[in-house]
């Protein structure tokens, strides 16, 4: 790929490049092979092709108002580091918030490859007949597809920023299925990304009518059990349906094996839980490298999501001012307060990071550009 050039300049080399597929897995480095499925295992950081200095400073990094948890760094499929902090431990699970709407994406291709789904234009109101008429071609809620909740362009009524600087109500603090329901469109779906916690809500009764059981039953019997990640857990509402906007609590290890799937494009072992087409197209920027920065509820194309933004930004995210330089096809889940998983498929690359960090997306993405830097600059 040639050079891509934002606002009259090329992006810096290691940006460069685009996307895979990457091979990925112990094998790439001459490691014997292995799947986690029972447990992770670990490898000197030398052998995986990282300085241990250089890695243990990375995993260490901090910031003010940032107050890591946990971090894993796992490269070619072993843990090359793994530290805790303030009193957490392996065994003790992490709240997920957002890093939830990721995982379920990855459900929605499972049912759509099952024919559960029958595809990401299957309209919305077809699984909420009580709610939304799909008859009412007045209501521009007739016409929302899966595809538009995926990619946050309802056009449903939201307003959420979750900047220190935000003003006004943050309708994600308010998040509940019956909430969205209720909220009318205020413009044609698909014609503006709005970033909403709202959207993803929807795809617990999609989810639910199309395969029978709840979100949570259908991810533990296609992926959570598949992977040996059967502990994790996933609230629900007072109607039992699973909260699939957040509210998953996992340990560390366990995430990491959510984010190895996906950096192995949906395979694990013999089997293949997510189509790989799927996890290809919902992890990169489709459109615009100089602007895309979410799809199919992942944030992708890291060096214009994590570039810096322009002050002041009454968004959640505006173009930036400075893109950096990091590779394009980074793709993560993050959820408030510091919550990340992290996949580099082209270094092979999967890294967790969770913590309670002050409620400031900016914080969050100054955290990540330090932190990933670090982490590619201790590779060799």
């Amino acid at each position: 790929m040639g050079n891509i050039m934002c606002k009259g300049k090329a992006w810096a080399p290691r940006a460069q490049g685009g996307y895979g597929p990457f091979p990925v897995g112990p094998e790439t480095a001459g490691l014997a092979p292995y799947w986690p499925t029972q447990d992770w295992k670990m490898e000197d950081p030398e052998k995986l092709g990282f300085d241990a200095a250089k890695l243990t400073a990375a995993v260490d990094h901090s910031i003010p108002m940032a107050t890591t948890q946990a971090v894993l760094v796992i490269r070619h499929g072993y843990i090359a580091a793994e530290k805790y902090f303030g009193g957490y431990t392996a065994t003790m699970q992490h709240e997920s918030f957002s890093v939830a709407k990721s995982i379920s994406s990855g459900l929605v291709g499972i049912a759509i490859a099952e024919g559960k789904i029958p595809g990401l234009d299957a309209k919305v109101c077809e699984y909420y007949p009580d709610q939304w008429d799909c008859a009412d071609t007045m209501d521009p809620r007739s016409r929302i597809t899966i595809d538009h909740v995926l990619t946050l362009k309802t056009g449903l009524q939201w307003s959420e920023n979750w900047r220190s600087d935000a003003t006004g109500l943050n309708d994600g603090i308010l998040t509940s299925l019956d909430t969205v329901l209720a909220r009318p469109a205020v413009e044609e779906p698909g014609v503006r990304l709005r970033y909403s916690t709202g959207d993803p809500a929807l795809l617990s009764g999609i989810i639910q009518k199309a395969t029978g059981k709840t979100a949570l039953a259908y991810a533990k019997e296609k992926v959570f059990d598949v992977i040996g990640a059967s502990g994790i857990r996933w609230n629900s509402d007072n109607q039992g349906r699973t909260t699939t906007y957040a509210g998953m609590q996992a340990t560390a290890r366990e995430y990491a094996k959510y984010g190895y799937l996906y950096l192995n494009y949906g395979k694990w072992e013999d089997k293949q839980i997510v189509p790989m087409d799927y996890v290809v197209k919902t992890t990169q920027s489709h459109t615009d490298p100089c602007s895309d920065w979410v799809q199919y509820m992942w944030h992708v194309n890291a060096p214009t999501r994590l570039g810096i933004q322009p002050e002041p930004c009454d968004a959640l995210f505006c173009d930036p001012t400075e893109y950096v330089d990091l590779p394009q096809d980074t793709f993560f889940a993050e959820g408030v307060q510091g919550q990340f998983i992290y996949m580099i498929p082209s270094r092979d690359l999967l890294i967790v990071r969770f913590g309670s960090d002050a409620i400031a997306a900016e914080v969050w993405d100054d955290y990540s550009r330090g932190f990933l830097t670090k982490v590619l600059d201790a590779i060799k």
